[in-house]
């Protein structure tokens, strides 16, 4: 990715995670996330309550299934020479390794307040891993 692009995704406090359910249809949810490099986001399961804490969760559920996933991060503004995004395409897992698992976690904690002070990333958490082979970027990515 370029600097910008890399630079406007880390101004950026959330981002939005599309999957595809087993039937085909979209699944979009906001994330919290942290990027290794230029080529890997990770978004951990928090410890923050879901729906369900009995069934697997949707998203985990559909990258088992098909690990094509869009990450999406934008900006809007009531003032459009401001509006822009960054279309990340990319592949999905569950992270397996424990060092690159911690490793994700330290990265979660470093830019999430609440990751480090609330305990709401578990010790040992479960982390999704996007390897990102393509990106398209639209409008005003100047950081402010």
């Amino acid at each position: 990715m370029l600097k910008k692009v890399e630079e406007f995704i880390l101004s950026r406090p959330l981002a939005r995670l599309s999957t595809v359910t087993p039937a085909g249809l979209p699944h979009s949810i906001p994330i919290c996330f942290a990027l290794s490099g230029l080529d890997t986001i990770y978004t951990p399961i928090d410890s923050k309550p879901k729906t369900s804490s009995k069934k697997t969760l949707t998203r985990i559920n559909n990258i088992v299934n098909n690990d094509e996933v869009v990450v999406l991060f934008d900006r809007y503004s009531e003032d459009w020479n401001e509006l822009g995004y960054v279309m990340v395409r990319g592949k999905a897992s569950i992270v397996q390794n424990q060092r690159e698992n911690l490793g994700a976690a330290t990265l979660l904690k470093k830019r999430y307040r609440q990751y480090r002070e609330q305990n709401y990333l578990p010790e040992d958490p479960t982390v999704i891993e996007v390897k990102v082979y393509d990106y398209t970027s639209w409008g005003n990515l100047r950081c402010k």
